[in-house]
């Protein structure tokens, strides 16, 4: 027989070795994490919450990415992609040359909880869509004729309704991100995936057309923001226009609508340029090879701005000094989990190519790899330019925004000068590491810097490229 003493230790203690206090524990976080958790849970609770489920809908949406992807392969062409991703990039630079940071606001602002300053910002997103889509519709001709895709008239039209229908979406969505309710936004943009999915693929199916992917992709928006509307917070939404809001809205906006125009030239608008450089077909592949080459930078963009913004924001009002802190925990742990995913991506992506693609496709593995090590160096500093924002340096982010779209062009039309295709990739890497040397000396000079983490991520990539160059 067992002491008393010992008995009852034994009496809480669980086969695995946990007692049942850990148990208890455990229960609990897992049933706040599927059921929610209050806004009175402290930061870290709130921002490891927020991450598990950033995590998870990254996942689901990725797996239901490249299992269409992978589906639509096999019924379209290349040239349906290419012709679906260059009226994409105009739609997506549209929206960025009229983004004046209404999110990072109400995720930024002391009022951000305000239902009269909330409405102000639905307002004007509103306005903003309409806008958009009447732009979208007036530029789809032009457009048609300068690529000498005529059939990119009606689809730029079509597609440009989005923009109306997404000026709509819940403010709620930009208050979930500021009390970091991630549990919630998945939910929203799970169930509009897997709607849209199912019909893009049945669409596709009958149509064998690029009109599958355009009305999907509009309906798509149309399902996200419907189920916005009955899963988020209730907000009384009406058109409102309160002065201070207005006024503070704008303020801080209008850096944002600058930078964003040129965060859109450095990024989306070098495939508006790729696009007249290359054939439909070969701007389809290299689109195959974006998707697949994106998911380790997506998952880190998404990190640093839907996790690292809201959470930077809260520390600097509540605990400035505790912002640098917070700011290189959040980059550790960001940083290494997309560099794993970026080595991840290039060691399986030639044999992943040649086995789920057919030879269409194949010319986009050796793209990949290029992709996969451009995006890890300018992912390194995605964090920096969050805490930028966060502190509510606009201007700042503005000019670094400038540098990165003028130097990203340089590379892009030396490189495809030299070598095509992959030389025009291979220029765009080398501009991202002179980027990220200057985001690391601005971030020196603000008091944020880490150098360990900088230095380390640095000389790891630099690695990684080192071992591709030598077995390729």
């Amino acid at each position: 027989m067992l002491p008393r003493r010992a008995t009852a230790s034994a009496s809480v203690t669980i086969g695995s070795g946990l007692n049942s206090v850990q148990v208890k524990q455990r229960l609990a976080f897992l049933r706040s994490l599927v059921l929610g958790q209050d806004a009175t849970s402290s930061l870290r609770s709130r921002a490891v919450h927020s991450g598990a489920w950033i995590g998870v809908g990254f996942g689901i949406q990725k797996v239901l990415q490249l299992g269409s992807n992978l589906i639509l392969t096999r019924l379209l062409f290349p040239e349906a992609f290419g012709l679906m991703a260059l009226a994409t990039v105009f739609l997506v630079g549209l929206a960025m040359f009229s983004d004046i940071g209404l999110k990072p606001a109400v995720i930024r602002d002391p009022r951000g909880d305000d239902p009269e300053f909330l409405n102000t910002a639905w307002t004007i997103q509103v306005a903003r869509g309409l806008l958009l889509c009447a732009i979208g519709v007036a530029i789809a001709y032009p457009i048609s004729i300068i690529y000498r895709q005529p059939i990119m008239f009606p689809l730029l039209a079509v597609l440009s309704t989005t923009a109306a229908i997404n000026g709509f979406m819940s403010i709620g969505m930009a208050t979930a991100e500021r009390r970091l309710d991630f549990r919630t936004i998945t939910i929203v943009q799970f169930a509009g995936q897997v709607l849209s999915v199912g019909l893009l693929v049945t669409l596709a199916y009958f149509w064998r057309s690029v009109w599958a992917l355009a009305v999907a992709n509009v309906f798509s928006t149309a399902t996200t923001v419907a189920i916005g509307y009955l899963i988020l917070p209730r907000h009384s939404h009406r058109l409102t226009m309160d002065r201070d809001a207005a006024k503070s809205l704008i303020h801080f906006g209008r850096w944002i609508l600058f930078s964003t125009l040129v965060t859109y030239l450095g990024g989306e608008g070098l495939k508006a340029i790729q696009g007249g450089l290359l054939s439909p077909a070969e701007f389809g592949v290299l689109a195959i090879a974006y998707t697949i080459a994106g998911i380790p930078n997506d998952l880190a963009a998404r990190l640093s701005s839907s996790l690292g913004l809201p959470v930077l924001a809260e520390t600097y009002r509540n605990a400035p000094q505790a912002a640098s802190s917070v700011l290189s925990a959040l980059r550790k742990r960001t940083i290494t989990i997309s560099l794993l995913l970026f080595t991840g991506v290039i060691a399986v992506s030639e044999p992943a190519i040649k086995l789920l693609y057919d030879s269409r496709y194949h010319d986009a593995a050796k793209y990949i790899a290029v992709l996969c090590l451009s995006n890890a160096v300018s992912s390194i500093g995605l964090g920096y330019v969050s805490s930028i924002l966060a502190i509510g340096r606009s201007s700042l982010y503005f000019y670094i925004m400038t540098i990165t779209f003028v130097l990203r062009s340089i590379g892009l039309f030396a490189g495809f000068e030299f070598d095509g295709i992959l030389g025009m990739l291979y220029g765009v890497a080398l501009s991202n590491v002179l980027i990220f040397i200057g985001i690391c000396l601005v971030s020196k000079r603000l008091n944020i810097s880490n150098t360990f983490i900088d230095t380390a991520s640095l000389i790891y990539t630099l690695f990684l490229a080192l071992i591709y160059i030598y077995l390729a």
